[in-house]
């Protein structure tokens, strides 16, 4: 929001800048207080005054602006006039738009495009999109590609796929930073048939899935490892249909991350001991790989439980899904042990989350117990008010034990909340 009026500085930094500036510019304005709707437009207006009416919140004052500004050479009049293009009142666009194809000449357009990228989003109607359109010619249609705005971008090379040479297309398939325009580039190509091999090696998961279903059995069998899972996936689902067994592939495969993936997705309780050989391996992603296999051939592995206090929390995180649910793997006095502040913070988060899945009072307890722990408050804070509003629902009552330690806490307490809480352990005895 603006909160001083425009300068010719202002203007010239305008001017310098990013011109899809311009469209922020135009809705700021309207939106600050010191605009009124009662303006007029003085018979000379400044470059500051002219590009305020025409951006000004009173229509009548808009519409003047559109027509002294066709006849100034000034360096946001065309911006200004862009703008108005897609006004939400018809007849001020009616009025822009002849006046501002007037200025639109090829070096205009190219520096307009970004603008024009993003004016395409005032949805008034698609005369702005058939402009942006008209940019996808061989003088401009590297510009359109290359815009900054993200779905500007998108736009244009959704707009250009057609237009473009297989080999521009897997250029941009196999490189493109943005993955939404690799796909999309990806798919043409293999809707043309073309350079499937090649987007089986670079493409994105998709893509790539997409390209195997396209290749023989024996392509399948080479990608079950594939660091993708929706690769891995496919080439599990390519090598059942062909009446093999995925599992009986990892096996015979030496160790690496897609085949610790792999065997877990598609293995047996037999592989549980091969799973269990990893979660000691040096690797953070073979350990969490290996867990996350167990979690599917031997959910009771009691070989998991001492992995809530390894260093690396990408295994810990594995670790308290394979134990939710599982109270016979890890007690509720190990778990206390844990939220000790000596502990890494990901093992005390990890043992928080265990205790508040065990049921509705412990995890009271413990956020209750939680709410002025440096590191671990904020969640308890969250995961309290959830709590509190779950209690309504609740017709059991804690044990004596939970019951003293929730009653030890009330002194730590907000006084407004200790009531709240003595009110619920009142109404559940």
């Amino acid at each position: 929001m603006l909160e001083t009026e425009l300068t010719v500085e202002d203007l010239d930094e305008f001017a310098a800048g990013d011109v899809r500036r311009w469209a922020e510019f135009d809705l700021a304005f309207r939106g600050s207080w010191w605009t009124g709707h009662d303006a007029r437009l003085s018979r000379r207006p400044s470059r500051a005054e002219l590009a305020e009416a025409a951006c000004h919140g009173n229509g009548r004052l808009r519409e003047a602006a559109v027509e002294r500004l066709a006849v100034r050479t000034d360096p946001e009049v065309l911006p200004l006039l862009l703008i108005r293009c897609v006004d939400w009142v018809r007849p001020i666009r009616d009025l822009a738009r002849p006046l501002t194809l007037s200025k639109l000449d090829e070096p205009a357009f190219r520096a307009m495009l970004p603008l024009i990228g993003v004016l395409r989003r005032r949805q008034v109607d698609d005369w702005m999109t058939t402009l942006f359109r008209q940019a996808l010619t061989p003088r401009l249609l590297d510009d359109a590609l290359a815009l900054a705005d993200r779905e500007s971008r998108r736009f244009a090379h959704s707009e250009a796929i057609g237009l473009l040479p297989a080999a521009r297309l897997l250029d941009i398939a196999t490189t493109d930073h943005d993955f939404r325009i690799r796909s999309r580039c990806g798919e043409e190509l293999l809707d043309r048939g073309a350079a499937v091999e090649e987007l089986l090696a670079a493409g994105t998961p998709k893509i790539r899935m997409r390209a195997l279903t396209l290749l023989g059995e024996d392509t399948a069998v080479a990608h079950l490892a594939d660091r993708a899972s929706a690769v891995r996936s496919m080439a599990q689902a390519l090598v059942l249909k062909a009446g093999g067994d995925p599992a009986a592939h990892y096996r015979e495969l030496p160790i690496s991350a897609g085949v610790l993936a792999g065997l877990g997705e598609t293995g047996t309780s037999e592989d549980a001991g091969r799973l269990e050989q990893n979660l000691t391996d040096e690797r953070p992603r073979f350990r969490a790989l290996a867990v996350r296999g167990l979690r599917r051939v031997a959910p009771e592995s009691t070989a998991v439980s001492p992995l809530l206090t390894d260093p690396s929390p990408a295994v810990t995180r594995q670790v308290v899904e394979f134990l939710r649910g599982k109270p016979a793997l890890v007690d509720v006095p190990a778990l206390r042990v844990l939220l000790s502040p000596e502990h890494p913070v990901h093992t005390r988060r990890a043992a928080a989350a265990l205790l508040r899945d065990r049921d509705t009072w412990l995890r009271l307890h413990t956020d209750l117990g939680l709410l002025h722990d440096p590191d671990l408050g904020a969640d308890a804070h969250q995961d309290l008010r959830a709590c509190r509003q779950h209690l309504t629902n609740v017709y059991t009552k804690p044990s004596a034990e939970v019951r003293a330690d929730i009653e030890a806490i009330y002194a730590d307490l907000d006084p407004a909340l200790a009531r709240e809480i003595r009110l619920v352990l009142g109404f559940s005895t």
